[in-house]
Order: structure tokens, then C-alpha cells, then sequence
């Protein structure tokens, strides 16, 4: 695609999130971009319908949003300028933001925005690929020690929908794709942020879970209902 200039009615803007919060999402992202195509994946589910719709255009840019999709080296082909919002900080990469913080005492919680990286080789190595893009920044606040399970998804969700708000109106407002990445990377550069070495699995939070359940049954992880309001 040559002109990598956008606007509001840009048709060629991709947004790709989850059942759990992609469709509020995408709400938002559509007051800035209402022509974007959206799509929505359940983890667990097939992968066909949803590369299939990626690949069916070269896209200005992607954000991926609260999404547990992860893109293959051939779909970076059609992302454009590719972004992600990770719901949690840079020091918890892969799974279980909602979980690894209270399970381990973190004092902060929040989501980061950064640049995807296409897979270093054909296939992904979620250790090494997954949550490895450049940092563009953080967003955080302290965590209740209080907090339940319920209380952290919330609140999670919360400063993603921030950041992706805040991120709408950034690109709107640059309206080209090289502006964007050009700033985005100085931002990057200022802050210089880095990734947590350790990777977390659905293994390895099942493992985390489990130990835990044995010997704290009544943790607040396992409390589901959010205490604050």
C-alpha cells in the first residue's frame, strides 16, 4: 500500500481483540476510526476464519487489543504498522495478569503498549516472541493489597480501554502511518522500557494455581467477585 496516510473513513485499519472486553473496545476505537475492520477471536477457538479475514487486505496499521491472538510470521505480511496493548505490566509477559500479581504481592498493576515483533523464525516460540516488542510506554497504578481476582480484572480492564483511548486519539490525529511509528519510537527511546525475561505459560499459572489452592484455598485469587466499586 503506498499512501499510508489515514483518516476517520480509512477502510484499511485492522482491531482485533477478545469476547471479554473487544467489542467495548471497539467501541471506542470506532468513534475515531468507524470504517475499521474489527475482529473478534475467543482463545481456544479456530484460527482459520480470522486469517483468513486478515490476509484479505494490507492493513495501514493493527492494534491488537486485550487478545490473546497471536500472529504468524506470514500474517505480518498484511499487519501494517502492528501494536499491541497488553494488559499488564512489562515485568508479567504472556498470561495471567489477573492472577500473578496478587499470587506474588506486586505493588503495581496496569498495561503496556508496544510494537509487535514478527516471530524470529517460521514458527512462534511464545518465550522468545511473545510480549517482546518494543515498548512504547506503561500505564499503572498501585495495587490494594486488598484486591481480589475480581478487583485486578476490573481494574486491568479499565487502564486498557485508557490506553487504547489514549492511543486512538494519538493516530487520528498524526493520520500517517510514517508519523506514527516515527513518534511512537521516540517515545519508546525516551522511556526505555524493557520486557521481563520470564515468560508465564498456561502451564506454568496452572502450576502457580495449584500450589496455591493446597495450601490457600481462601487466597483472594480465588475470589471472583470485585470488592471495589
Amino acid at each position: 500500500m503506498s499512501d499510508t496516510r489515514f483518516d476517520s473513513e480509512s477502510e484499511h485499519i485492522l482491531f482485533i481483540g477478545d469476547p471479554n472486553l473487544g467489542d467495548e473496545g471497539y467501541r471506542l476505537f470506532s468513534v475515531f476510526f468507524p470504517d475499521a475492520k474489527k475482529l473478534i477471536w475467543k482463545k481456544g477457538a479456530d484460527k482459520t476464519g480470522v486469517r483468513r479475514a486478515l490476509r484479505s487486505q494490507a492493513w495501514l496499521f493493527t492494534v491488537s487489543f486485550y487478545s490473546d491472538f497471536i500472529f504468524s510470521s506470514r500474517d505480518f505480511d498484511f499487519l501494517g504498522l502492528p501494536l499491541n496493548i497488553h494488559p499488564a505490566l512489562p515485568v508479567l509477559r504472556g498470561i495471567g495478569h489477573d492472577h500473578v500479581p496478587l499470587i506474588e504481592g506486586h505493588e503495581e498493576h496496569g498495561s503496556t503498549l508496544h510494537f509487535i515483533n514478527r516471530p524470529s523464525g517460521k514458527n512462534v516460540d511464545p518465550e522468545s516472541d511473545v510480549d517482546s516488542g518494543r515498548i512504547v510506554r506503561v500505564r499503572k497504578r498501585k495495587l490494594d493489597p486488598n484486591a481480589t481476582y475480581g478487583d485486578i480484572r476490573m481494574l486491568n480492564q479499565q487502564i486498557a480501554l485508557e490506553m487504547l483511548a489514549a492511543l486512538c486519539e494519538q493516530m487520528h490525529s498524526w493520520g500517517c502511518v510514517e508519523t506514527a511509528r516515527r513518534e511512537l519510537n521516540a517515545e519508546a527511546e525516551a522511556n526505555n522500557l524493557s520486557w521481563a525475561e520470564r515468560y508465564i505459560s498456561i502451564s506454568t499459572l496452572t502450576k502457580m494455581l495449584e500450589e496455591l489452592k493446597m495450601s490457600d484455598s481462601d487466597h483472594r485469587v480465588f475470589i471472583r467477585e470485585p470488592r471495589f466499586t
